[in-house]
């Protein structure tokens, strides 16, 4: 397990200063520092590099006994690279191009780089990466090599508006990939609705309107993201085969930035990234992006280590000071919130944690923010929180280190399809990602342990133990999707579908049957849209409760067998039924209750979301009752099991538990704090 922070980012902080930095950061607790590897820094002119900065900070680090996390920048690009190759430059939907210049987060300038589909940038930037691999390749104090920061096409940040890129280099891969996917141009206008003759018609988009050719340029930009990803691995496993090759994700891509979404506009899909790499993370700044949302933060880790699948996984950034700070500043971390932010990232499945940064930032929009110690680079409140956590999480839970997580019974599904729906048909995918958020936080509200579930892992979900899935906002599903889907619930699984679940196809175009239609046999009769949609419906108890949804109301048509109608909207109509089917169950609900949970807040009484799920998450432990603000997660080892509490309120919580074969337990956390309870088995 590692703990410790991002330390030197070119040219800061001056080499004044390296000694009696590095130096405290290990008298703070801390094992491991990151550096960067800025490429304009390095190769100033082609083919010659410079290393010595970086040569005598490891050599520091290593006589401290620090390991050290090298990430590779050419995103900061040397200006020789623009004279070289100037039809390589980002271009936007607008017509807009973007030269080299100066970024937040790149002092030394270069940004944003170019666009590696032009084959001869992508040689120089492996080149580049190649050479600094290589280099470190045989220093024992380099754990591995981040080979791209926070992988998403880079201007979006800067320019949300725009999409990206339509260089030339761009728009031929892009054809490429359409001649693959669809094999002949009649193929192709089947699917997009048009009447091509050649290939040379079909163009990228530069607008909204039409669904399958805006969801097939993203769904481009996603592969062709993840085949960049693959690039970079393979220059650096080829300099340093020993080496961990590592990425680390700016936020989840389903849930976005600032929880509206991220897929379609800054093209991070975790569920893509994370196979291409050894070692995967997650780069959070709770107070500054997520308005201090506890749960939100929570989601984002979930979500990502819901990807890395098993392997190693990190809070490679978390939050330390303020944030983007600018004239107008930005508010600075507590000690306490940082504390339960390093508990939200352990009980996500985190193995290590570290800190964006060291020292506040000298200069640029991200001055003076960010820093972990005070101005001048001494202790502050946040050092002396951050070292406490890290003493305890390295010294006294060692038998935690490794531990994985053990799947949660209940889990939320999670659709790249309905993303790129959302994304073409709505410009932006505030819808899906609220959907997502909602039936996340009713989980949390309810205590319930969950996992998510993506549609490329849910074949495998149910031997691993997934008994309930519910699926949120769910209007664009492929035949895959569906048919694997439908195979949960005839395995023995509780499917919960929201409104419209498969309407669309992948493409955006609506099928004849739909999800619904398939398994209860009934056809969407009418549509309509209101902001809050009331009914009602029997919990499982047979009590009465009032329920709210969200944006749509979908009525159903038909006759079918075996049907419960178990709600109804204001009207009387149905508005929710089950059946069984195969050997488990199907339950439909003809509105958003997900999206409405996000939007309305919190009902009175359990949501119908929550009690759609399991109240039982683990076979191995079972939890009798938790009192205000608690979460809790299940890990093991070898052996031993590893119950994560996090209690995220501002008063004093108690859990009761009982592990298989055991005893009663209770235990008290303290606010805004976490606990590691441990039975050893076997």
């Amino acid at each position: 397990m590692y703990f410790g922070t991002q330390y030197y980012r070119p040219p800061f902080p001056g080499s004044a200063d390296w000694d009696r930095d590095l130096k405290l950061i290990s008298a703070t607790g801390f094992n491991i520092v990151k550096l960067w590897a800025v490429w304009s820094w390095i190769e100033r002119k082609p083919g010659e590099f410079y290393f010595q900065d970086l040569d005598e900070l490891i050599c520091r680090c290593e006589s401290l006994g620090l390991s050290v996390v090298l990430n590779l920048v050419p995103e900061g690009a040397p200006y020789w690279l623009e004279r070289e190759h100037p039809d390589a430059c980002y271009c936007g939907h607008d017509g807009s191009r973007l030269p080299f210049s100066g970024a937040a987060n790149l002092p030394s300038g270069g940004w944003p780089g170019l666009c590696r589909d032009k084959p001869e940038v992508e040689a120089l930037a492996n080149r580049f990466l190649a050479a600094v691999a290589g280099r470190y390749a045989d220093s024992a104090a380099i754990v591995g090599f981040d080979v791209w920061n926070e992988p998403h096409i880079d201007p979006a940040f800067d320019y949300p508006d725009v999409l990206f890129c339509y260089c030339d280099h761009s728009r031929r891969k892009f054809a490429d990939w359409l001649k693959r996917t669809y094999g002949t141009v009649e193929k192709l206008n089947r699917v997009w609705h048009r009447a091509y003759s050649e290939w040379d018609d079909a163009t990228a988009p530069v607008r909204f309107g039409t669904y399958p050719d805006m969801i097939d340029w993203r769904r481009f930009w996603l592969e062709n993201h993840a085949d960049w990803l693959s690039s970079r691995v393979r220059a650096v496993k080829e300099a340093a085969p020993a080496k961990t090759a590592m990425t680390h994700v700016p936020f989840s891509g389903y849930l976005g930035q600032c929880g509206e979404g991220g897929l379609g506009q800054t093209l991070t899909d975790e569920f893509l990234l994370a196979g291409r790499v050894e070692h995967f993370g997650l780069t959070s700044f709770p107070k500054w992006l997520m308005n201090n949302d506890f749960v939100q933060h929570l989601m984002h880790v979930e979500l990502v280590a819901a990807a890395a699948d098993g392997k190693p996984f990190w809070q490679t950034e978390l939050q330390s000071g303020g944030g983007l700070w600018g004239i107008e500043g930005s508010p600075v971390a507590t000690p306490e919130e940082i504390r339960l932010w390093n508990w939200n990232a352990i009980a996500g499945g985190a193995q290590g944690v570290l800190y964006w940064q060291w020292r506040p930032e000298p200069s640029g929009l991200e001055s003076p923010g960010f820093g972990l110690t005070a101005l001048d680079g001494g202790p502050s409140e946040r050092t002396a929180a951050a070292g406490e956590i890290a003493r305890k999480l390295l010294l006294e839970h060692c038998g935690f280190h490794g531990a994985g997580r053990v799947p949660a019974a209940n889990g939320i599904y999670v659709s790249r399809n309905a993303d790129l729906f959302a994304f073409a048909a709505g410009r932006g995918e505030k819808l899906y990602a609220q959907g997502l958020y909602g039936a996340y936080s009713a989980a949390v509200d309810a205590g319930i342990p969950v996992r998510f579930v993506h549609g490329d892992h849910l074949p495998r979900a149910l031997a691993e133990g997934l008994k309930v899935l519910y699926v949120p906002v769910p209007f664009a599903l492929s035949a895959e999707e569906t048919a694997e889907l439908s195979r949960f619930a005839a395995g023995g699984g509780r499917l919960v579908l929201e409104a419209c679940a498969g309407m669309y196809d992948e493409s955006g175009t609506i099928r004849p049957r739909s999800l619904v239609h398939e398994l209860f046999g009934l056809e969407s009769l009418e549509l309509s849209i209101a902001e809050r949609v009331e009914w009602e419906w029997s919990n499982p108890r047979g009590e009465r409760e009032t329920e709210a949804g969200a944006r749509y109301r979908q009525d159903l048509t038909g006759t079918a067998e075996g049907i419960e109608v178990i709600g109804h909207f204001a009207d009387g109509c149905p508005a929710a039924g089950r059946m069984a089917f195969g050997s488990g169950e199907a339950v439909w609900v003809g509105t958003l209750p997900s999206v409405a949970y996000a939007r309305f807040g919190k009902p009175e009484r359990s949501s119908f979301i929550a009690q759609c799920f399991e109240n039982r998450s683990y076979e191995d432990i079972n939890v009798l009752g938790a009192d205000g603000k608690l979460i809790y997660r299940l890990f093991a080892t070898a052996n031993a099991l590893h119950l994560v509490v996090v209690n995220y309120g501002e008063v004093p919580a108690a859990i009761r538990y009982r592990w298989k074969g055991g005893e009663e337990e209770t235990r008290a956390v303290p606010p805004r704090d976490g606990a590691v309870y441990t039975r050893t088995i076997g």
